[in-house]
């Protein structure tokens, strides 16, 4: 049995740099403004998978999570299912 977990860390190198090497997404977005109709392209998307600027300020918003009502004009706000598939977007 040894002898075949050997063949296992090559595998397991040779999967992750596979996977570092995929194309991400091609949704671009401006870093620090909110406009509703340029985040339209993350709905049906899972948050997961999303590449957000991190200058970005973003409110992932889950099914029944409380939020306040401060109202911010260049925070996006990511209302999510219970598995993290993006339904609706906003600003403020």
């Amino acid at each position: 049995m040894t002898r075949h977990l050997r063949h296992l860390p090559p595998l397991l190198a040779a999967t992750l740099l596979v996977s570092a090497c995929a194309a991400g997404p091609s949704y671009t977005v401006a870093a620090t403004r909110c406009d509703p109709a340029q985040h339209q392209a993350l709905v049906g998307r899972n948050i997961g998978e999303t590449f957000l600027p991190p200058s970005l300020r973003v409110r992932e918003i889950s099914p029944g999570q409380m939020v306040t009502q401060d109202y911010d004009p260049a925070r996006l706000n990511i209302f999510m299912d219970v598995k993290g598939w993006i339904g609706r977007v906003s600003c403020g």
